[in-house]
């Protein structure tokens, strides 16, 4: 079987009209029979997606890096197995934050970073939200949908960026660095660690694929629940986790392109699916967001059911 996650290349786009007419074709392919692929070509600026990194490792070793080792968790791990009271499957071992950038922008509740990384960071989320509505209009005309269906969907769109970091872990037979759950949103673009591994998709009912480090700028980018909602099933989110690792530290800086709070889902009326019925919808974002916060990492399809049972 072959595992290994697609590649799209999107300067085929700007080919000619067989180059696009393949790009198009790969892209769908990968969206409907994976849920998660790379590109490359993409756009953003590989030297601004340096800097993002810089910034990441600079910001962890010098903000969170000792406070997360004198945590409780971190603290418990690092006793004996017998002696240890951390359950495995209930905590994740990671260190994260999250930075608002559209509609509204709460940099400043980060008083720590400097108003020239604010501005790199400004500068890195306009050409991921360039990224993000390229994708989205290939996603709707592959779909058969207007090619404006997901951008006008979504807007104003929700977009925030959740900076993690994985460190070393003491006991990783013991917990994940991140549960398996799908993304509750519509794109999310990741910039990953360059060298450390951990990141797993679940590909259909078959194996979990890990994703390497990244290699030569490559941005990765999976499909969240209101993509599978809005295609009435023809893509789907994919469950994916994080393995904690027992050496190094790993990187990860995720951006959602997400519908806004008060945006309305519902399956595309042309959406050409049977199961499109199964789905949920009309409902706000926002209703499903917070439905969302409680059941994260439970069942997928019995949330889509309880959403539909609450809001439409």
């Amino acid at each position: 079987m072959d595992m290994e996650i697609p590649v799209i290349d999107l300067q085929g786009l700007t080919g000619d009209a067989s180059q696009r007419s393949q790009t198009m074709a790969r892209l769908h392919e990968a969206c409907k029979d994976w849920g998660f692929f790379w590109v490359r070509n993409h756009g953003v600026d590989a030297a601004l997606m340096e800097e993002v990194k810089r910034f990441v490792y600079a910001h962890y070793d010098e903000h969170l890096k000792d406070r997360f080792y004198a945590s409780d968790l971190a603290k418990d791990l690092q006793l004996p197995a017998e002696e240890s009271k951390t359950v495995s499957g209930e905590v994740d071992w990671e260190t994260a934050y999250f930075i608002r950038h559209r509609p509204a922008n709460n940099v400043a509740d980060f008083p720590e970073i400097p108003p020239a990384t604010r501005e790199m960071l400004d500068a890195y989320i306009g050409q991921m939200v360039s990224l993000a509505e390229l994708l989205a209009e290939c996603m709707s005309l592959n779909l058969g949908l207007d090619g404006g269906l997901v951008r006008d969907t979504f807007t104003p769109p929700f977009v925030g960026t959740k900076v993690a970091m994985y460190p070393a872990c003491p006991r990783p037979d013991l917990v994940w660095g991140l549960r398996a759950h799908t993304d509750a949103g519509g794109i999310i673009l990741l910039l990953q660690d360059d060298v450390v591994g951990g990141l797993e998709f679940f590909r259909g009912d078959r194996e979990w694929v890990p994703v390497g480090p990244t290699k030569g700028s490559r941005i990765f980018v999976n499909i969240g629940d209101q993509l599978e909602v809005m295609s009435g099933g023809a893509y789907r989110s994919v469950l994916h986790r994080v393995a904690a690792v027992a050496e190094g530290r790993r990187l990860s800086v995720a951006t959602f392109y997400n519908p806004g709070a008060d945006a309305v889902v519902a399956p595309a009326a042309t959406a050409r699916q049977p199961a499109a019925q199964l789905y949920p919808g009309p409902y706000r974002f926002g209703d499903y967001l917070d439905y969302y916060q409680g059941t994260k990492f439970a069942d997928k399809a019995a949330r889509f059911q309880a959403v539909k049972e609450l809001f439409g």
